[in-house]
């Protein structure tokens, strides 16, 4: 039958119609039009591959192709991110001229444009039951039907009587009607090539099926030459991650090295790329560009005109149409960046220092007998075969000293490898972002992992007790303080991860490190601490008070606060240590001299404390913040000022006398006032006395009997009454003093003009 009939007669096709049709008539090779031969595609291989921490990776592909076309085969999960970012240059001056794919749809609209019929048939009664009128073949134990359904019976089912089967109806031949139990069925053939194919694609949308298939995307480009193409697009990667080791020794500071997990679920093999590793995370996003997308229109089909309006007689006489505008001259090549340079190998380990040599040479002499009162070796003064007690000593000495040299060929040995250890990558700052980049091609096969040496830095560092807050109920810990003050190539912010510590030569601990920027210190802890303790006291005082302003009787004075904290730390180590208690900043003051080695990390303080063998170690911190004051009389605070005013190399006599009056005035008034403290003192010895003797005489018996007595408690009486009114008419005379010096230095105060 010829392809246009076939295609003329699609309509015959019972269950085929509405949006169903164009799905599962292309499952059916009889209605396909003849396939286009296929042509050549190029396929270029990925040459660069930079991973970043937010998720995504940016791949290049290179190459040199005489044909019109090349392939991109990426997962589905794939596709939206390359849409998305997919750049294509053609470095020898020509231009890509389209990129085709498979379109997309949701499952959701792919199940809607299946027939009703198929979309909702579930097991065999549901399929029958749909497929009424279509033909089928079911074959039983028995028999085998050919016919088309005609319905599907189940009937209710009653507790009195037996189960009854479902039945299926079919009419065989013209006028034959036949019932089969649905449970006697043993396979059932369906003959309408169309269902069969809409059932297949129904559970294949159910199942996803082909979701893990890979998409091709064809880049065609224009031309007839040799193409150099680059090729470039990101998609979501797994993230690379860091891991540290760190070699702390006293006084040597810290050697760190440290590598990067790098998974490849790309679906291809890197083979020698140029692999680059970002720390830092730019701003990306998902966005679904390859699924179709369909917004709902409105229908304005009542606005079509209802008749047809005849064409109008033809124009002549117009001018022809202007020729093509000439072609845009090509891109120009892009320059690929030159690659970066490759790291330098650290300095060799520093030589023994002079004591060591000086202890092996005693040590030597010793053996030898050569010292002082000593002969060659094997004699000496008890003979040649009686072996000296110098020579004795000599030959531990030679043992402990050959134990010490090979201990430190030893470390000598390992120092120089940790340090030798030549990191594979270059680092390079890009914007705000810091990249390293392999020094050589990296191959890392499909779905496998890579562990690559990104730096290999001798940073300042050294091993410390950590204490939090004082009060915070935070346990102390043995951390490694580094600081991240690397120069030169591969130097630049750490990204953080686990970090394995080494102190000495030995296992320490485990500790885990955030983002480090450049010149920044952390601090690792890798173990708890006990035996130490740290507390903190505080004290409050003003300094460096200033007469500003004297006007109206107003004195305004201007100074420091201070805000004085001691950190004490109490250990119970066995060798003296560096103890760094975090800390945080006083709102709105700022640090006075801070003590060596103090550390500021933004709003936190790090104050060193140094730590004694068994004892107590202190460090002071003094914060200080300006302040002002107002006031209306001499206070010990305008005296203090003042004081430190008068001291200056120029002071008008105009203020330098009714000044130096005031701070009289103001002595006069505190001598007063320390001789009135003590007259209080004594008036109230008197008063406890009269109160005493007056109990007394009130507890005498009435009669001559105790007569005597009680004269004599009533002179004690009038003697203390006279003594109380002499020290109260004293006190009334210094309130008076007072308030005339009080007044006396008022007026004086606002003779001032100080501005």
């Amino acid at each position: 039958m010829p392809w246009l009939f076939l295609r003329a007669q699609r309509w015959l096709v019972p269950v085929l119609a509405g949006a169903g049709l164009a799905v599962i008539l292309s499952g059916c090779r009889i209605f396909d039009p003849p396939a286009a031969p296929a042509k050549a595609m190029a396929d270029l291989p990925i040459k660069k591959v930079v991973l970043y921490q937010n998720g995504v990776g940016y791949f290049e592909r290179r190459g040199k192709t005489n044909l019109e076309s090349v392939e991109l085969r990426v997962r589905p999960d794939q596709v939206n991110d390359v849409l998305k970012s997919l750049a294509v240059l053609d470095l020898s001056g020509g231009a890509a001229s389209s990129i085709s794919l498979p379109a997309e749809k949701s499952a959701d609209r792919q199940q809607a444009d299946l027939p009703a019929q198929v979309r909702n048939a579930t097991g065999m009664i549901g399929m029958l039951a749909v497929l009424r009128g279509a033909d089928v073949t079911v074959e039983t134990n028995s028999d085998t039907w050919s016919g088309r359904v005609v319905g599907v019976e189940n009937p209710p089912q009653s507790k009195d009587e037996k189960t009854r089967p479902a039945t299926v109806t079919l009419l065989v031949g013209d006028d034959r009607l036949v019932p089969v139990h649905i449970d006697a069925i043993k396979k059932v053939t369906i003959g309408d090539r169309a269902l069969s194919v809409g059932l297949k694609q129904s559970l294949d949308i159910s199942k996803r099926e082909g979701a893990w298939k890979p998409v091709s995307l064809q880049v065609r480009v224009a031309g007839d030459k040799t193409h150099d193409l680059l090729i470039s697009y990101i998609h979501e990667v797994p993230v690379w991650r860091p891991a540290y080791r760190a070699w702390v020794e006293s006084g040597k500071g810290l050697q760190l090295q440290g590598w990067a997990v790098v998974d490849n679920t790309s679906g291809e093999d890197w083979n020698k790329v140029n692999l680059s590793l970002v720390v830092g995370a730019p701003l990306s996003f998902r966005y679904d560009l390859h699924t179709a997308h369909h917004v709902v229109r409105p229908d304005l089909s009542v606005r079509l005109p209802q008749e047809a309006v005849a064409p109008p007689e033809p124009d002549s006489g117009f001018d022809a149409a202007p020729a093509d505008a000439p072609a845009a001259p090509a891109a120009e090549a892009a320059a690929m960046p030159p690659p970066a340079p490759s790291l330098a190998p650290e300095a060799k380990v520093a030589e023994e220092d002079l004591k060591k040599r000086d202890v092996r040479k005693e040590a030597m002499l010793d053996a030898s007998g050569a010292g002082p009162g000593g002969g060659g070796m094997g004699e000496g003064r008890f003979g040649k075969d009686e072996a000296s007690p110098r020579m004795r000593r000599g030959a531990k000495a030679v043992a402990a000293v050959a134990a010490v040299n090979e201990q430190e060929d030893e470390r000598q040995k390992r120092d120089q490898a940790i340090k030798n250890v030549q990191a594979l990558v270059t680092g390079k700052e890009v914007g705000a972002l810091y990249a390293y980049e392999a020094s050589y091609p990296v191959t890392v096969p499909d779905r496998s992992s890579a562990l690559i040496n990104i730096l290999n830095r001798h940073l300042e560092g050294r091993d410390v007790y950590l204490f939090r807050e004082p009060g915070s109920g935070q346990p102390p810990y043995r951390a490694v303080m580094l600081k991240n003050d690397a120069t030169g190539p591969g130097a630049g912010a750490l990204e953080g991860g686990p970090i394995t510590l080494y102190i000495d030569g030995t296992f320490a601990g485990e500790g885990f490190v955030g983002h480090i920027a450049k010149g920044e210190v952390a601090f690792v802890p890798y173990a708890r601490e006990s035996g130490s303790t740290v507390s903190q006291s505080s004290d409050d005082k003003t300094d460096e008070l200033r007469l500003v302003t004297v006007v109206d009787g107003r004195i305004r004075i201007e100074g420091k606060q201070l805000h004085i904290r001691t950190f004490t730390v109490e250990s119970n180590a066995g060798k003296p240590g560096l103890a760094y208690v975090k800390t945080s900043a006083t709102a709105n003051m700022t640090l006075r001299d801070p003590p060596k080695d103090f550390i500021k990390a933004g709003s936190d303080w790090y104050v060193p404390v140094p730590m004694p063998a068994k004892g107590k170690g202190e460090t002071v911190i003094v914060e200080e913040s300006p302040v002002s004051f107002e006031e209306l009389d001499v206070t010990e605070r305008a005296a203090d000022a003042m004081i430190l005013y008068l001291k200056g190399a120029k002071v008008e006599d105009a203020v330098r006398g009714p000044i130096q009056q005031l701070l009289a005035i103001r002595a006069q008034i505190g001598d007063i006032q320390r001789d009135t403290k003590g007259l209080d003192s004594q008036r109230a010895v008197l008063d406890d006395e009269q109160r005493r003797i007056q109990g007394n005489l009130d507890s005498l018996p009435t009669g001559a009997v105790a007569a005597d007595l009680r004269r004599q408690l009533v002179g004690q009486l009038e003697s203390a009454s006279k003594k109380a009114a002499e020290v109260a008419k004293k006190l009334v005379e210094n309130e008076v003093k007072i308030a005339a010096l009080r007044e006396k230095s008022v007026v004086l105060l606002r003779s001032i003009a100080l501005k």
